[in-house]
């Protein structure tokens, strides 16, 4: 799971306490393991055939649907925790998800989906000797780690284009939009499993 908390605050100190408590393990080795992890599920994904890719990735897009009243549900919470704070306005314009926000996060999943294959391409080859040759040929990256603000429905497009290239993917969002990240992690992780 993933712990979204503001730092300094006594969750974040409670959530360091509990995490050496049960692990044994310091934050820099539990974030270590976190990578490592996903790098091995990274491995998995990219043993998946893009028809396979494909199929978690219409999951994706079907389970935000499905679950939006649960991450509308969640979304207000950010939202009146921003009033609350005394938000800037333009934040909360960014922090707020719509029922039309989510259709149009669903509908670019699926055209991500639909597009080919980008693993495997070859991108450009030439020889360099006689039966010696060049080729360039996408591969997925490896793990990204990806640090965004307060934009809820940035979650679902870095993981859809990370589940299409075959990429791990570690994420840390904005402290305005715990809730909502948490909410929508929850969604896509479980989409994926089925």
């Amino acid at each position: 799971g993933t712990l979204f908390a503001t730092p300094g605050s006594e969750l974040e100190k409670q959530a360091l306490e509990d995490v050496e408590a049960i692990t044994g393990d310091s934050v820099s080795e539990v974030a270590s393991l976190m990578a490592t992890s996903s790098r091995d599920q990274a491995r998995k994904l990219q043993n998946l055939s893009h028809s396979e890719r494909q199929a978690i990735l219409y999951a994706v897009a079907d389970a935000l649907e499905t679950e939006k009243e649960t991450i509308l549900a969640a979304n207000a919470i950010d939202l009146e925790n921003a009033e609350k704070d005394g938000t800037a306005l333009p934040l909360v314009r960014r922090l707020k998800l719509t029922d039309a926000k989510l259709a149009t996060l669903s509908t670019g999943i699926r055209q991500i989906a639909d597009q080919p294959d980008p693993l495997g391409v070859v991108k450009a080859k030439r020889e360099l000797a006689n039966g010696l040759e060049l080729s360039q040929i996408t591969v997925p990256i490896g793990v990204l780690m990806i640090i965004f603000e307060s934009r809820p429905d940035s979650m679902p497009q870095i993981a859809a284009l990370a589940l299409a290239s075959g990429n791990g993917l570690l994420l840390k969002g904005g402290k305005e939009a715990a809730y909502s990240n948490e909410a929508i992690h929850r969604v896509i992780g479980d989409a994926i499993e089925k």
